[in-house]
């Protein structure tokens, strides 16, 4: 019993250093993640290290009668099933309360080695526990969480199996344990550590290995006896548990705001409020220098029956591969990569030049060796067009074959599912028709930087939404003035940007009209109106412009850039920046489901971004929109499997 109160004395005194270590390190009560309501369960494995102290249990009494200097003797081991439930709040700052009940068995095998012959007792103890405790986070090692707290065991059965003699058979079997307490008090502390497998919106999924530390005493009524002593001959269990926790997250929602700017916007709805429309900030229109990063996609798609890399894709003379060089990109003209302009077309001639960035690359770093992954659908020529990008590195840049391996395989994160519409199998085919540039350097994938000057930022679109509760089939937008007319539409989502920059040309400012003509579900047509008037602003803003590329059907890959937005891009930001964060989608599928998608990739980036934020208390404007299949200034070409793949994309856009 003795060992058990240092242990627990132990335990508690490395509870209270966790305590003031995480409330040290977040003394600011700066907020490192949402506030949410967890609730799970809970399978493991108890290893029990059971005291039965001075015992009248079994005749001839008394057992484990031992001398007061002979405290380990009558320790026993054992294991047991633990399983149970649980539900966690979790604070915005450091603190979190849990609440566990729990079923579990404290069983032990036990020598008493002052009988002669040795007897030995198998007990089985099994309890319903509750242990509410408090939950420690801290950032020294981020999703591992501690818990301390008291425990209450209410005792459910307790038996022992009786041996004369510890070498022998069992003597009497399923004996009942005799003035058990119907209940038990102790403590517990323990570790576990979050492993997100599945996130949503405002939900996610956690799978945690934990470790508990666990402690009660006073199993039996105490024996009233001189020789007794009522703290330390007392039955009592030491419990080291492992096992693992399914958890599910409810947080609180992220700011519903996403078409709701800070600042008060002019255009309102109509009295009659079947859409509602949001203006620039101001209702000004601005323009940028833009400082972006453009990741170069590793794959080279091949056209069906054809052996031969496209034209479309960049090819050098060995003569321009020798002046050719990444670090230059920006001044290069061959493929028409001569403007600075916001024209989304012209940065995908960088991605058409990869065979010559990675040719070059390679060149630069004479040890990275490359693996060419390639794949077609009908399994027909995979070979063929691996080992034509092999004969292009190796003849027009002159890396060495040796350098350079080829694997014919299926797609690592293959276009399409079983799901997918029969009528866009073509199109997801000509995505799985491609050769994949695997690096042993991670550096050869790095971003290409560039610069533009961007007339028609994403801040100059007005945003029109139709209400919900609007039962329709599609609708369009008319806008017009100052001699001018833009047509939008139809849209079957309820949301669409419209590009003010073009409407306004080299005016100053104007005033126009927006007709909104929605076709109801019922047949009739009704159409709203909105008046609004706009500026051109006459300041350059700067502007940090990043992409970041998702995979076929996809809204989870931004944990892939965690990371870089947490310890880079958000980094960067200082107090009055705007952020806005705009999610995209190819044509494959739905509108409306590529709308759906583009918002959760838009909101998954929004999510870390917010968190980060307000971790490093920074006050910062973040607005993050689903712009789906869209045509628009960010959107890329549809037509080839490369622009499809581009387009399944969140742009962050830091304005300074």
């Amino acid at each position: 019993m003795r060992s058990a109160i240092k242990h627990c004395t132990f335990s508690a005194i490395i509870a209270v250093v966790l305590l003031l270590v995480g409330n040290d390190l977040t003394a600011q009560e700066a907020p490192f993640r949402l506030r949410a309501l967890r609730w799970g369960g809970s399978l493991g494995l108890n290893f029990n290290k059971a005291s039965l102290g001075y015992q009248h249990l079994h005749e001839p009494f008394p057992n484990f009668d031992k001398p007061n200097t002979d405290n380990e003797k009558v320790n026993g081991s054992g294991e047991g099933i633990y399983a149970g439930v649980l539900v966690e709040y979790l604070s915005p700052s450091w603190w979190g309360v849990q609440i566990r009940a729990s079923y579990e068995m404290r069983d032990a095998t036990v020598q008493d080695i002052y009988a002669t012959p040795q007897t030995e007792f198998i007990t089985r103890m099994a309890y319903l526990s509750f242990e509410p405790a408090l939950r420690i986070d801290q950032h020294l090692i981020p999703n591992l969480s501690f818990t301390a707290g008291p425990l209450i065991a209410a005792n459910l059965t307790g038996t022992y199996d009786f041996k004369a003699n510890a070498d022998g058979p069992v003597t009497n079997s399923d004996l009942g344990v005799p003035d058990r307490s119907v209940v038990s008090l102790g403590a517990s502390f323990g570790a576990a550590y979050d492993v997100e497998i599945l996130r949503g919106h405002n939900t996610s999924v956690f799978l945690s290995p934990f470790f508990d530390y666990s402690w009660i005493a006073a199993q039996r009524k105490a024996i009233t006896t001189d020789t007794q002593n009522s703290v330390q001959d007392i039955w009592s269990t030491q419990t080291y548990r492992v096992g693992i926790r399914v958890s599910w997250e409810s947080r609180k929602p992220v700011e519903e705001t996403v078409y709701v700017p800070p600042v008060p916007r002019a255009a309102t709805a109509p009295s009659e409020n079947r859409f509602y429309a949001i203006l620039p900030d101001g209702n000004m229109l601005v323009h940028k220098t833009v400082e972006g990063y453009f990741p170069v996609h590793p794959y080279i798609f091949f056209d069906k029956e054809s052996q031969e890399i496209p034209a479309r894709y960049t090819q050098l003379t060995n003569a321009e591969a020798r002046q050719f060089s990444t670090d230059d990109f920006g001044n290069y003209v061959k493929g028409e990569y001569s403007s600075k302009q916001t024209n989304i077309n012209q940065l995908m001639k960088v991605y058409y030049n990869l065979l010559n960035i990675y040719g070059d690359r390679m060149r630069k770093n004479p040890s990275t060796q490359l693996t060419l992954r390639s794949s077609d659908p009908e399994d027909r020529e995979a070979l063929v067009a691996a080992n034509k990008v092999k004969s292009y590195l190796v003849n027009t840049f002159g890396i060495s074959a040796n350098r350079i391996t080829i694997d014919v395989d299926k797609p690592w994160a293959p276009s399409g599912s079983a799901s997918s519409n029969p009528e866009h199998a073509a199109m997801i085919a000509d995505e799985n028709r491609r050769v994949q540039f695997v690096f042993s350097n991670p550096a050869m994938y790095d971003a290409i930087p560039y610069t533009i000057t961007d007339e028609s930022p994403f801040e100059n679109d007005m945003v029109f939404n139709i209400e919900r509760e609007v039962r329709m089939k599609s609708w369009k937008v008319s806008i017009t003035g100052e001699n001018r007319v833009l047509n939008a539409g139809p849209f079957r989502a309820r949301t669409a940007t419209i590009d003010l920059s073009s409407l306004l040309g080299e005016l100053r400012e104007g005033d126009f009209k927006a007709a909104v003509i929605i076709a109801l579900q019922d047949g009739r047509e009704v159409t709203e109106y909105l008046d609004f008037k706009v500026y051109r602003g006459s300041d350059t803003k700067n502007a940090s412009r990043y992409l970041m590329i998702f995979d076929y059907n996809e809204s989870k890959a931004v944990r892939v850039y965690e990371n870089r937005l947490r310890e880079e891009i958000v980094k960067g930001m200082v107090s009055g920046n705007s952020v806005y964060i705009h999610g995209h989608s190819d044509v494959i599928g739905s509108e409306e489901e590529n709308q759906t998608l583009s918002q959760s990739r838009a909101d998954e980036v929004k999510i870390i971004v917010d968190d980060e934020l307000r971790r490093t208390k920074k006050d910062v404007k973040v607005v993050a929109v689903g712009i789906g299949q869209q045509k628009m200034q960010y959107t890329f070409d549809n037509r080839y499997p490369e622009g499809r793949m581009y387009n399944r994309n969140v742009f962050v856009e830091v304005i300074k």
